[in-house]
C-alpha cells in the first residue's frame, strides 16, 4: 500500500488576523505529530509536493474574474506589508488574504490534482492532501467561511475532465455545509454529493430535501444532525445512507472533503465524535473505496479548529490510508449526553428522501431463506405415540 502525503510549507504563509481559527499553526501541528510518530519517513508514505493549479484549472470550478480578484486581492497585499502596513486584509466574510495567500490557495486546490495524477499514473494507492486554506465553502464566483478555491470541485472536475471519468463521490464529514461544493455539482449527474453536517448552524445550507436540479437531482444527499450527535448516530448513517448511495452510484473516484471540527473537542461546533469514532468512519469510506472504485480515495484537509484533535485526527487518517486499523487517540470519548436521537426514524426517513427503501447493495451476501424460516417458525418435532397427548388433544385410546 502506498499513501501520498501531499504537502508544501507555502500553505503556512496564508496569514489570517490574530486568533483566527483557521490559522498556520493547524498544518504546523499536523506535521509535528506526524515528525513525534516517525511516520514521515514510514515505509509505504511518500511526500509529494503540490504543483500550482493553473488559471483554466481552477476555472474548472470557478468564474475568471473572480480568479482574478483572488489574485489582484494578494498582490495588494503584499505590496502593503513591504511598505510596512498591515499582512492580513479582510476579503469576504470570515475571509482573510495575505501577500503569498493566492499562491497558497492555488497550491492547495493543485494538491488534488497532484494526487490524481499520481493515482492514475499507478504511482500511489490513494492519498492525503493536507492543505490550507480549505475549500468546500467557496462558491463559482465568491469567497467564503474562510475559503477561496473549492479544492475538492476542482479535483473532481479534474478528474472528469483529465481522465474521462463518468462518476466521482464526494464525502464531506465537516461540521459545516460545504454549500460551494453543492452548489458546484447541483446540476451535476457526473458528482455525488454526501454530507453530514450539524444543523441549524453556519453556512444555513444543507437542508435533506436539497437533492440536486435538473439531471442532478438525486445526486445531493444532506444529513442535518443537531448538536452533540455522535458516533451512534453518525455510524449507521454511513452504513444505512451513505454507503447504499455509493453503491447505487458506483463512483470511479471517491474525494472526501476531511473536516474534523465534529470533534468533542473542536472550540467551533457542538457535536460529540472521538477521533475513534471518525477512525470507524473513515474506515467505512476505505472499504467502500475498495469495493466499488479499486481503493481510488484522496483525502483533503476542510476544518478542525482544535490544533490537538485535529492533529490526531489527521496522523489517523493516515495510519488507516496504509492499511493500520489503529486511531491516535489522546482525549478519549466525548461526554456523556442525556438524550438520543431515534437512529431508526432519522435512517427511514432519509432512505425515502432518497429512493433507498428496500435498496440492497451488489455485494451484500443474500440471505438463507431457509434458515430464516426456521428462526421464525422454530425447530419442527415429531410426535410420537407413545406421548400423553397426540396432536388432536386424545389420549391415545380416545379419551380425551
Amino acid at each position: 500500500m502506498t499513501t501520498a502525503l501531499v504537502y508544501d510549507p507555502i500553505f503556512l504563509e496564508h496569514i489570517t488576523p490574530r486568533r483566527h481559527p483557521e490559522r498556520p499553526e493547524r498544518l504546523q501541528r499536523a506535521m509535528a505529530v506526524l515528525e513525534a510518530l516517525g511516520w514521515l519517513q514510514r515505509e509505504g508514505l511518500v511526500l509529494l509536493s503540490p504543483r500550482e493549479a493553473s488559471e483554466d484549472e481552477l476555472a474548472l470550478a470557478h468564474d475568471r474574474f473572480y480568479i482574478r480578484s483572488v489574485r489582484a486581492a494578494a498582490e495588494r497585499a503584499a505590496r502593503e506589508a513591504a511598505a510596512g502596513g498591515r499582512v492580513s486584509h479582510f476579503f469576504a466574510p470570515e475571509t482573510f488574504i495575505s501577500g503569498r495567500s493566492y499562491e497558497a490557495a492555488a497550491k492547495a486546490a493543485g494538491a488534488g490534482l497532484t494526487a490524481i495524477d499520481a493515482l492514475f499514473k499507478g504511482e500511489i494507492d490513494n492519498a492525503y492532501c493536507l492543505v490550507r486554506p480549505p475549500g468546500h465553502h467557496a462558491e463559482y464566483d465568491e469567497a467564503l467561511g474562510f475559503c477561496l478555491f473549492n479544492n475538492v470541485a476542482i479535483a473532481a472536475r479534474y478528474a472528469i475532465e483529465r481522465y474521462g471519468l463518468e462518476r466521482v463521490m464526494i464525502i464531506d464529514f465537516d461540521v459545516h455545509h460545504g454549500n460551494g461544493t453543492q452548489n458546484i455539482f447541483y446540476r451535476d449527474p457526473h458528482v455525488l454529493y454526501f454530507s453530514t453536517h450539524q444543523a441549524p448552524f453556519y453556512p444555513g445550507t444543507g437542508r435533506s430535501d436539497e437533492r440536486g436540479e435538473g439531471e442532478g437531482l438525486g445526486t445531493t444527499i444532506n444529513v442535518p444532525l443537531p448538536a452533540t450527535t455522535g458516533f451512534e448516530t453518525y455510524e449507521p448513517v454511513f452504513r444505512q445512507v451513505m454507503a447504499p448511495a455509493a453503491d447505487r452510484f458506483q463512483p470511479q473516484l471517491i474525494l472526501v472533503s476531511a473536516g474534523f471540527d465534529a470533534h468533542w473537542k473542536d472550540p467551533l461546533a457542538n457535536m460529540y465524535l472521538s477521533t475513534a469514532g471518525f477512525a470507524q468512519l473513515i474506515m467505512i469510506i476505505i472499504k467502500l473505496a475498495k469495493d466499488l472504485c479499486d481503493g481510488r480515495l484522496i483525502m483533503v484537509q476542510e476544518g478542525g479548529y482544535d490544533l490537538q484533535a485535529n492533529a490526531a485526527c489527521v496522523a489517523t487518517s493516515i495510519n488507516l490510508l496504509l492499511g493500520d486499523d489503529a486511531a491516535v487517540d489522546s482525549l478519549g470519548p466525548p461526554p456523556e449526553k442525556s438524550f438520543r436521537i431515534n437512529t431508526d426514524v432519522l435512517i427511514a426517513e432519509l432512505r425515502r428522501i432518497h429512493k433507498l427503501t428496500g435498496y440492497r447493495m451488489r455485494n451484500a451476501p443474500r440471505p438463507d431463506i431457509a434458515k430464516l424460516r426456521r428462526e421464525v417458525k422454530g425447530p419442527e418435532t415429531e410426535i410420537s405415540s407413545s406421548d400423553p397427548a397426540n396432536s388432536n388433544g386424545q389420549g391415545t385410546d380416545g379419551s380425551p
